[in-house]
């Protein structure tokens, strides 16, 4: 808050409050004056040079509700601008990787979103590991549900492979931080290229896939500021290695590649699957000795019923709705009517009613449900 006399020494107030606007242009202003109606006071007003003036003489509870008052006016301000720091800075990213795409440059163009928005909530410093994350799950949240899904599942997941393995603390941690941080590149990507991804790797192209595939290294660099994040970075970098050297981004092979990579690979396939727990199981054992390591999925397998999955939000085609699912976001018409309301648990002859308009008049293809 900058406060400005009628008079400040050899200076009028509003003078000192041109300056004060220049200086620190984010500042709420007051100014104290006897000069209410005075027409340079209510063009500064007007022209928001001033929050608000403060007649004198004042009476303390009024001086301190208007302090009060600008205190939260200025709060607000820095929350919004926050707010449009990030957008840009997002906005920023997807220029910079359309360019990476075409010129196939290195990673250290690609801006960091989720860490960048990460250290506008954290004000503990770099040692505050809860705070960045639940601050990077937020943003992947808002940019596509299924990758917090993904994730606070995989953290559920590998909390209880650590303990079945009784892994150290340091290594516990590591591999925590890695099942949450792992996709914070994501969000510098297109999200129609990633919604295919997502749904399935086969649907993108060649190019679109150059750049996937670079993203465990995008959030290495991202990382690297954080000290604190410095043992979960091996994991991150190699969780979408194949045991059979396949994978990306190094082809790493077999055992060269971290173990806690090695289970972090399998229970990120596993909780992204949002299937039955015991086919989505066999599914993975399947591919046990190809894209996974044996002895890990042999973990994965036990740590599963030990598991108590969180409730969370992923996106599916409105097509895709079944019974027994339970909507995560209203579904309106195409007027903006409310055909079900978030919450509900759909049964067979809703899900047919909602077909049935679809076809007459198209809603939107993406909902929300709970899993």
């Amino acid at each position: 808050l900058v406060i400005a006399d009628d008079k400040c020494g050899g200076k009028e107030g509003l003078e000192l409050l041109e300056i004060a606007q220049k200086e620190i242009p984010t500042a709420t202003r007051l100014l104290l004056t006897s000069r209410v109606n005075d027409d340079a006071v209510q063009a500064a007003l007007k022209d928001k040079l001033i929050y608000r003036y403060i007649t004198k003489p004042w009476l303390t509870e009024d001086l301190i509700l208007t302090l009060n008052n600008a205190a939260d006016a200025y709060r607000l301000s820095e929350k919004n601008h926050s707010l449009t720091m990030e957008k840009n800075d997002l906005e920023r990213t997807v220029r910079d990787l359309e360019k990476m795409a075409d010129s196939g440059g290195g990673a250290d163009k690609a801006a960091s979103v989720a860490v960048q928005s990460a250290q506008t909530q954290v004000t503990a410093g770099e040692g505050d590991s809860a705070a960045i994350i639940q601050a990077i799950l937020d943003v992947l949240y808002i940019y596509h549900p299924n990758l917090k899904s993904n994730a606070i599942r995989t953290m559920a997941l590998v909390k209880t492979i650590s303990e079945i393995q009784k892994m150290e603390k340091l290594a516990a941690d590591s591999l925590y931080q890695a099942a949450a941080l792992h996709d914070i590149a994501i969000p510098g990507v297109d999200r129609p290229i990633i919604r295919r991804w997502l749904r399935d790797p086969d649907k993108c192209s060649r190019d679109e896939m150059k750049i996937i595939t670079q993203h465990p290294n995008h959030a290495v660099e991202m990382l690297k500021p954080y000290p604190v994040f410095k043992e979960s970075i091996p994991l991150i970098r190699a969780h979408h290695e194949d045991w059979n050297g396949k994978g990306y981004p190094n082809r790493l092979k077999g055992e060269t590649i971290p173990w806690e990579a090695r289970l972090l690979r399998v229970a990120l396939d596993f909780c992204s699957k949002h299937a039955d727990p015991i086919q989505a199981m066999l599914d993975i054992e399947e591919l046990s000795g190809d894209l996974y390591d044996p002895d890990a999925v042999r973990v994965v397998a036990k740590a599963v019923p030990l598991t108590e999955m969180p409730t969370a939000e992923r996106e599916i085609l409105l097509i895709e709705l079944k019974e027994g699912m339970t909507l995560g976001r209203d579904i309106n018409n195409a007027n903006g009517f409310l055909l079900f309301p978030k919450g509900k648990t759909l049964t067979q002859a809703m899900c047919d009613k909602l077909f049935s308009i679809d076809r007459i008049s198209p809603l939107e293809p993406y909902v929300l449900v709970y899993c």
